[in-house]
């Protein structure tokens, strides 16, 4: 007779897991690249991605100005 695999793999606990953080931008957000592009402002949004010097660590949209993006890095 074939012997049973009792080798399960533990499931952790919901409590031990991570959250995630939502984080918030603060005021101006619908000045940020990633609301017009949600809104569909593809017109407005080309316009502050020409010549782009910074990009956001969280949807990684470039803008010109950081001001356009809720977490800028200069590249």
């Amino acid at each position: 007779m074939a012997k049973k695999n009792d080798d399960k793999k533990a499931v952790k606990s919901s409590k031990s897991a991570p959250k995630t953080v939502l984080r918030s931008c603060g005021t101006g957000h619908q000045n940020h690249m990633c609301e017009m592009v949600r809104k569909r402002q593809m017109a407005r949004t080309a316009k502050l991605t020409k010549g782009a010097n910074f990009l956001c660590r969280i949807c990684g949209r470039g803008a010109r100005k950081p001001a356009n993006l809720c977490e800028p890095v200069e590249i």
